[in-house]
């Protein structure tokens, strides 16, 4: 038998449904209207933290810039205590700088998972992931995956594992001191 969820429990999967409309509005205020003044966002994928409502603003938007038809769906949810672990969806046209890579032009639609904290109903921390290998290939920067089970695509990535090897070695060597 599945247990009623709790009053917090309510409050906290509320919010996580409450805060979509601002988000896909590319609300920044509105989105940052459902976070406690010490958020935490942990991105997985692209190896960055960011504390605070400031640095959470400027990631979304970098985000809505390279992204102006962004979309996020939340396809399922499960809370326990101040915790709710989430499902999601966001989709768009890569038309703006983003990471470093110029607009391609390109549609993506890319799945992610969140572990979210709240305290009061608001979003204290948020550990996301999402493949960035999916992300890359909808931008058309990385061959599809099946691309390596062909003897093109395998000879293709023996030589650029090999270069990476070459690559990390001549760093090695670069890298030392000598003594004098």
């Amino acid at each position: 038998m599945i247990a009623e969820p709790t009053e917090t429990e309510r409050q906290n999967l509320s919010s996580v449904a409450d805060v979509l409309p601002s988000w896909n509005a590319h609300d920044i205020p509105g989105v940052l209207a459902f976070y406690d003044e010490n958020i935490t966002w942990i991105n997985i994928a692209l190896e960055e933290t960011y504390t605070g409502k400031e640095q959470v603003r400027a990631f979304l938007a970098q985000l809505f810039d390279a992204f102006p038809d962004l979309t996020f769906e939340v396809t399922y949810k499960i809370a326990r205590g101040n915790n709710v672990a989430e499902q999601w969806i966001i989709r768009g046209t890569h038309r703006g700088s983003f990471i470093g890579v110029p607009a391609t032009g390109r549609r993506v639609e890319i799945p992610g998972m969140s572990m979210v904290e709240l305290r009061d109903g608001k979003f204290l921390s948020d550990h996301f992931y999402f493949d960035s290998g999916i992300a890359l290939r909808q931008m058309g920067l990385l061959p599809p995956l099946a691309t390596t089970r062909t003897p093109a695509g395998r000879f293709v990535l023996g030589l650029v594992v090999s270069g990476a090897r070459g690559v990390r070695a001549a760093g090695g060597l670069l890298g030392r001191r000598t003594r004098r």
